[in-house]
C-alpha cells in the first residue's frame, strides 16, 4: 500500500462495497475508525491482492477518492446508433465550427450572467438558457464533431461556465444517442447547463481550496444540490426538469449518493444522463485542487463507477463508446516521439485514428496529417502507434491555434 498527498477531488468521493474494490483504487475513508484496523495510513492505494483481502477482512464498505484512483481498465465495445455516429454531417466542419464557437460564447456568457443576477438577489430566466441551448442542439444535429472540438479547447480560466458548457454538450450528445427528439434534447441540455447553479451559494474559498476538504467543508459543498433546487424553483418560466437534475445529479443508483440517497427507480432519465457526463467532464477538467485526468484514465474511472452501480451502466457504455479511445482534439504522443491532435476516429479501426501532427520528434512545431488506419511508417520504417495520451496543456499545445489546419485536414 502506498500513500499520496491529500489533494483530493472534492466532489468525487464515492462509497463502494468491498466486493467492488479493485487494485489501483485509493481508499480515503473506512466504515469504521482507522484505529480499529491494522492499516498504517489514513488513506492508501490498493496495490496488491493482499491489500484487497485486508480491506475485505475489516470493512463492509469504504469511500474511494476518484482523484487519486489509478486506471482500472478500458471497455468500449458498445454498439451505437448508426444514424448519428456514421451519418454524413449536413454541414462541413469549417461551417459548423463558426456556429459552435458562437454557441459556446453565448452559453458561457449566459451562465456568468445568471451567477451575477443571483449574487444581486435576482432570479434567473430559464427560458433564456433553453434558447441558447437550442442553438447547441441544432449545431450537434448538423455536425457533432464541431461541438466536440469546442469541449477540447483549452480554457484560459477555471470559471465554472466552461464546465457547465461541456456538461450541456455531452448531455445533448448522449441524449441523441438514446434517440431523444430535438425538443427533448433542448430540455436535457438546459438541465446540463444549469446542473451546478447551486454552487453560487458555496463560498469561493471552499470551491477553490487547493487541499482536501474537511468534513464540515465537504458537507457544505454537498448542499449545492439543495441550493440549486431552491434557485431553480424560484426562477422565472421554470422548466421543472432542471430542478430534478440540479437536486439529484449526485445521487447514485445503489442509494449511496446525496442529498436524498435515492435508488435506481427513483432517479429519472435526464438526471442519470447528466450524472454520467458530469463526472466525465469533472474528471477531465483542471481544478484548483488537482490537474485534469487524461481521457483514458477518466474512461477507466467511469467504468468502475458503472460496474459498482453508482451510475447507469448502459448510459455510461453508450457515452464512452461514442467518445472512443481518442476523441477529436485529444493530444497523443506517438512511438516516434511526435505529438499529434486527433482529427477523427476511423470507424473500421478506432485504435488508429486520423491525426494532425503538431510537434516533431524533437518537439518542434509542425503541421502534417497522418492517418494511422493506412498503417504508415516513420523514417526508420517503424509502424506508427499511439504511445500515450496527454493532458490538454501538454507542451503548451492549444487546439485553437491549429484550428485552420484541423478544418482543412478534416474536410
Amino acid at each position: 500500500m502506498k500513500t499520496k498527498p491529500l489533494d483530493a477531488i472534492h466532489y468525487e468521493i464515492v462509497k463502494l462495497g468491498v466486493e467492488d474494490l479493485r487494485k489501483g483504487m485509493f481508499v480515503a475513508e473506512l466504515d469504521r475508525p482507522w484505529r480499529e484496523t491494522p492499516f498504517l495510513f489514513e488513506g492508501f492505494e490498493i496495490e496488491t491482492d493482499a491489500d484487497l483481502a485486508a480491506v475485505k477482512q475489516y470493512c463492509h464498505f469504504v469511500y474511494i477518492d476518484l482523484g487519486r484512483t489509478q486506471a482500472v481498465r478500458v471497455r468500449l465495445e458498445q454498439d451505437l446508433p448508426k444514424t448519428f455516429t456514421t451519418g454524413k454531417p449536413s454541414t462541413s466542419l469549417e461551417q459548423e465550427m463558426v456556429a459552435a464557437e458562437a454557441s459556446k460564447i453565448q452559453t458561457s456568457k449566459l451562465v456568468k450572467s445568471f451567477q451575477d443576477e443571483l449574487r444581486f438577489g435576482n432570479s434567473v430566466d430559464v427560458n433564456l438558457a433553453k434558447s441558447a441551448v437550442s442553438q447547441c442542439v441544432a449545431s450537434i444535429l448538423r455536425n457533432p464533431d464541431a461541438m466536440m472540438f469546442m469541449t477540447q479547447m483549452k480554457e484560459k480560466s477555471l470559471h465554472s461556465s466552461a464546465h457547465a458548457f461541456n456538461v450541456c454538450i455531452y448531455s445533448i450528445i448522449l441524449g441523441r444517442l438514446c434517440g431523444l427528439r430535438a425538443e427533448e434534447l433542448e430540455n436535457l441540455g438546459t438541465c446540463g447547463l444549469l446542473h451546478d447553479i447551486g454552487n453560487i451559494d458555496i463560498p469561493n474559498l471552499i470551491l477553490n481550496k487547493k487541499t482536501a476538504l474537511n468534513a464540515d467543508e465537504f458537507a457544505l459543498v454537498k448542499r449545492h444540490t439543495t441550493y440549486g433546487r431552491d434557485i431553480l424553483m424560484s426562477a422565472r418560466t421554470i422548466y421543472s426538469g432542471t430542478v430534478d437534475v440540479a437536486y439529484g445529479h449526485h445521487e447514485c443508483l445503489d442509494g449511496s449518493g446525496y442529498p436524498r440517497q435515492l435508488v435506481d427507480y427513483q432517479i429519472n432519465r435526464n438526471t442519470r444522463i447528466v450524472a454520467v457526463v458530469d463526472k466525465y467532464a469533472a474528471l477531465t477538467r483542471n481544478t484548483p485542487y488537482r490537474p485534469a485526468h487524461n481521457h483514458l484514465d477518466a474512461v477507466n474511472l467511469l467504468t468502475a463507477l458503472a460496474d459498482a452501480n453508482k451510475i447507469d451502466k448502459a448510459l455510461c457504455a453508450t457515452f464512452l463508446s461514442y467518445l472512443g479511445f481518442y476523441p477529436p482534439g485529444t493530444i497523443v504522443e506517438l512511438n516516434s516521439g511526435e505529438v499529434a491532435l486527433v482529427l477523427k476516429s476511423n470507424q473500421g479501426n478506432r485504435l488508429r485514428p486520423q491525426l494532425l501532427v503538431v510537434r516533431d520528434a524533437e518537439k518542434n512545431p509542425v503541421e502534417r496529417v497522418l492517418d494511422l488506419a493506412t498503417r504508415p511508417v516513420d523514417e526508420k520504417h517503424r509502424a506508427y502507434k499511439i504511445k500515450t495520451v496527454h493532458l490538454p496543456e501538454y507542451l503548451g499545445i492549444d487546439l485553437s491555434q491549429h484550428q485552420y489546419a484541423l478544418i482543412q485536414a478534416y474536410d
